[in-house]
């Protein structure tokens, strides 16, 4: 349990508790013509590939449309960024703030769904996770929830893919600037919808009343363009938080590569990301990192996969 932090109380509360990707046809060998309009903040120049495999000269922010299951990702490239909070922000696991390089990556460009998790079932024959038919979750295109960390680690390598490291979460999610939320600095939520946290129509204590996010639960994924990342990622505030590759340790950064850490070698618990539907305003902060046995499934629990270029 951290110190100095509400999260052990939000723990336990806690257990109790179609995609963007319209554009035109390209190869690998060279940029498709057309372009479709970015996300807001996003490269300006951003287009979409499909292909059998990624292209060869992405730019920040271009997406392929995966084949396997038809979901688009977005390419960060190589390069550093300034991972955790700057001394006086965030808690103690977000300490040291460090300048980090990653080699490029491409990342889902929202959460799975409910109905690629279904391709995903039907082709292998695995269950149906927790929440599968609740009200308020299952619908179509909301984010898949209920699912163990066992559950993402399988469907990414059945879709060709993995799950992204804390590190390149981060990343997509902050871009290099080193900002607070996907969108900027500022938390402008009352006046522009942003993400999904609590708000007034969530029932908790701390559920922000004079914000209104439009959803009681997990919102349909994409619902928020406004709170787009500098790469394109959308929902990485908020909405579900998301399952990473890495366990998790507290004093991890302080002891952590500073080229492609992939967390700590062994743990007891996975690392999250991005906050939820049902946590407030200060877990949704790019920086912010979360844990869970990698056991738990919970209606507050999703994820998005990575690919190494």
């Amino acid at each position: 349990m951290r110190q100095g932090s509400d999260k052990p109380v939000l723990l336990a509360l806690f257990a109790l508790a179609s995609v963007l990707t319209s554009g035109v046809a390209g190869s690998a060998g060279g940029r498709p013509s057309e372009r479709v309009t970015p996300p807001p903040e996003c490269n300006p120049k951003a287009v979409v590939w499909r292909s059998p495999e990624p292209p060869a000269d992405p730019e920040a922010g271009d997406v392929w449309v995966s084949p396997r299951d038809g979901k688009a990702m977005v390419f960060v490239p190589a390069g550093e960024f300034p991972m955790g909070s700057p001394q006086g922000e965030g808690d103690r696991d977000e300490h040291p703030q460090r300048r980090v390089h990653l080699d490029a990556f491409w990342i889902d460009k929202t959460e799975v769904t409910n109905a690629e998790y279904r391709r995903f079932m039907e082709a292998t024959g695995r269950t149906a996770p927790r929440y599968w038919n609740e009200e308020g979750f299952s619908q179509p295109n909301q984010p898949v929830v209920g699912v163990d960390w066992e559950d993402a680690v399988a469907y990414a390598q059945w879709a060709g893919k993995r799950l992204p490291t804390g590190a390149e979460w981060e990343k997509a999610a902050r871009g290099t600037d080193g900002r607070k939320y996907p969108w900027g600095n500022s938390w402008d939520v009352k006046s522009t919808r942003r993400c999904n946290f609590a708000d007034r129509n969530t029932s908790d204590p701390w559920s922000d009343r004079e914000v209104d996010d439009g959803y009681a639960g997990t919102a349909p994924v994409g619902s928020y363009p406004l709170g787009a990342s500098p790469y394109g990622c959308l929902d990485a505030a908020g909405n579900v938080w998301e399952w990473c590759a890495d366990w998790y340790r507290e004093d991890y950064y302080a002891s952590a590569p500073t080229r492609n850490p992939e967390g700590p070698a062994s743990g007891s618990s996975r690392e999250l990301r991005g906050g939820s539907w049902i946590f407030r305003e200060k877990y949704v902060r790019c920086a912010d990192r979360y844990f869970k046995l990698p056991s738990v499934r919970s209606n507050a629990i999703g994820f998005r996969c990575a690919r190494s270029r």
